[in-house]
């Protein structure tokens, strides 16, 4: 009796120790999640994956998004503990109790996918308080295991399953567009999960320009003319995307060409899908000029930056290497920065804090040529430099921010042009894979609209095709599968030489490195002189890593004449690093005349 008496007492205590231990981790964290809301502000945020390994965003909403609530507490259990939802839907996880977390991962083991209350610091993670709401919406199928990080041992821990996704899994026809069309812009407006196409014509005739934007419902799988109609003709070539003004959400539209007529527009409108109004801006492209067309166009940081674009005019038509930013409602301001070369119609999108090239024409004489120049440029800093060239020569096409890659699609003229091929750009490592993860679409295609939900959809159609206007639609999306272990992305250290197809290109070195020391210092003077055809000669002298910029001041000639010296930020890890090339002296321009814009 008096050894069961001991093992008794023994047990007790054992058991009032375990207890305290966790009761005194959660009022830690109480004090922690109250007294430093600073500090978790200035943690870095982690990379999270999907179950497939791909970089899993707080995904978009669906058109029929449902939110489902859980309750975190009091008792160390989440209420419901399981959930089953689809495919863009989100939960809403609310405190009724203190020091807990949800943390994703199978008890006690975090994995990084998702955690609250912002998605960072996932391990060792953050506790909170009452009172706190953290959601999260799934933007792929699987099952999605959680724990509070404090209590795990304590079986406080849950479950979402995420059914459905896009069907057919890959590329599949859609309906035709509303016409034939080429030259139109692809813009995905978040807001009602719905896909654009802005401007363009139905042929190179003249007077064929479109009046009205084209609308593709996802959810109803067809195209319907808008209302709405544009200000002018010269809807061809514009530089769109979507940018918030007080608030609220506008497609913004730069520029544009009309077909057989000379020079440039450098209005600027703006399109409200929700209501179906177009309404003017009094904020002309500075950099337009009455002769240029924007180049490769994103938006990072709710700016839409304009890099190079095609002069109609000067020398029988060439390229241009300016880049502006707009920010609504009005500022433009143009960058100390110039592109390496001159180029148009350039394929570009935003990853992450940095704007990314893959291709590009060049122009000379009005003749459009595929190039493989590759470029980053950071927008923050003011820097530009190479990244490995893209595995082909292209032009005339988008590039797509797709779960963390950049994918170049399609496009280009220069023989065996235009293409259907799918080159996607991994920032982490500087490489390049043909048709993966997604593949080649159907009909090989340039001067399409193209856009992308981010993480499960993506939509093109129209284009020349390969030559003449086309109005098929073709959808890719992403379906559901099973559920393996997240992994990391490795990240590798690169040195990458970009070349150029009929491109003269001076000798460049690039030496990407994972780590950039934001105390470096870069110093460099550039200085260019315009010529009928913009080129910029740049000499650079730099601790570190060197970076070049160089303020322009736009004239008839969209090329400056510039002096800068600039501290640049930290690039992140992983990304390669940025150094300058001079830009080449351009090759003899041809005689054969040049293509309608």
């Amino acid at each position: 009796m008096k050894k069961l008496s001991t093992a008794g007492r023994f047990i007790f205590w054992l058991a009032i120790i375990f207890t305290i231990t966790f009761l005194v981790r959660a009022e830690s964290g109480d004090r922690r999640a109250s007294t430093h809301p600073q500090k978790e502000l200035a943690v870095a945020p982690i990379t999270i994956f999907d179950e497939n390994g791909q970089p899993d965003v707080n995904g978009v909403p669906s058109a029929t998004s449902t939110i489902f609530d859980v309750t975190v507490g009091p008792d160390f259990a989440f209420h419901p503990s399981t959930v089953n939802i689809s495919v863009g839907d989100t939960v809403r996880w609310t405190w009724s109790g203190s020091g807990h977390s949800v943390t994703s991962g199978q008890p006690c083991v975090p994995d990084s996918q998702y955690c609250s209350p912002n998605d960072t610091n996932c391990f060792p993670g953050t506790l909170s308080n009452i009172g706190t709401v953290y959601t999260h919406t799934f933007s792929r199928s699987g099952t999605y295991s959680y724990h509070c990080i404090s209590h795990c041992l304590l079986g406080m821990t849950g479950v979402v399953n995420v059914s459905g996704g896009c069907a057919p899994s890959g590329w599949s026809a859609g309906p035709v567009l509303p016409s034939v069309g080429v030259r139109l812009a692809g813009v995905y407006f978040q807001a009602n999960g719905k896909f654009y196409a802005m401007g363009g014509r139905a042929s190179d005739s003249a007077g064929s320009e479109f009046t009205h934007p084209f609308e593709y419902d996802p959810v109803a799988n067809a195209w319907t003319t808008k209302s709405a109609t544009y200000p002018d003709a010269h809807v061809n070539n514009m530089a769109c995307g979507v940018l918030a003004d007080a608030g609220t959400p506008y497609i913004y539209c730069v520029g544009g060409s009309q077909v057989t007529v000379v020079g440039t527009f450098d209005r600027v409108f703006r399109y409200d899908p929700v209501t179906d109004v177009i309404s003017a801006v009094a904020a002309p492209w500075p950099g337009g000029l009455s002769m240029v067309l924007p180049g490769g166009f994103t938006v990072f940081n709710n700016k839409l930056y304009i890099l190079g674009g095609f002069d109609t005019v000067t020398g029988g038509g060439q390229g241009t290497n300016q880049i502006w930013e707009f920010t609504p409602p009005t500022t433009w301001v143009q960058k100390p920065s110039v592109l390496p070369v001159p180029l148009g119609y350039i394929p570009t999108t935003t990853i992450g804090s940095l704007i990314y090239t893959g291709g590009g024409s060049d122009i000379t004489a009005g003749v459009l040529t595929d190039t493989t120049n590759s470029f980053v440029y950071n927008p923050v800093a003011n820097t530009i430099g190479t990244i490995a060239a893209i595995p082909r020569a292209t032009g005339e096409t988008r590039a797509l921010n797709f779960n963390g890659k950049m994918l170049v699609m399609g496009g280009g003229r220069t023989a065996p042009n235009p293409s259907n091929e799918v080159d996607a750009y991994t920032p982490g490592t500087n490489t390049w894979a043909v048709n993966s993860p997604v593949a080649a679409f159907g009909t090989a295609r340039r001067n399409f609209p193209t856009d992308t939900d981010g993480t499960t959809r993506i939509w093109l159609a129209g284009g020349y095709a390969p030559t003449s206007p086309t109005d098929s639609t073709e959808r890719f999306c992403v379906g559901g599968g099973p559920t393996p272990t997240p992994t990391s992305t490795a990240t590798a250290t690169a040195t990458a030489t970009p070349t150029a197809t009929r491109t003269p290109t001076a000798t460049p070195t690039a030496s990407p490195t994972p780590t950039v020391t934001a105390s470096s210092t870069a110093i460099a003077t550039a200085t260019s002189t315009a010529t009928r055809t913009p080129t910029a000669t740049a000499t650079s002298t730099a601790v570190s890593t060197a970076t070049a910029t160089a303020a322009a001041t736009a004239t008839r000639t969209p090329t400056a004449t510039p002096t800068a010296t600039t501290t640049p930020a930290a690039t992140p890890t992983g990304t390669p690093g940025i150094t300058p090339r001079p830009a080449p002296t351009p090759r003899p321009r041809p005689t054969t005349p040049p293509p309608r814009p």
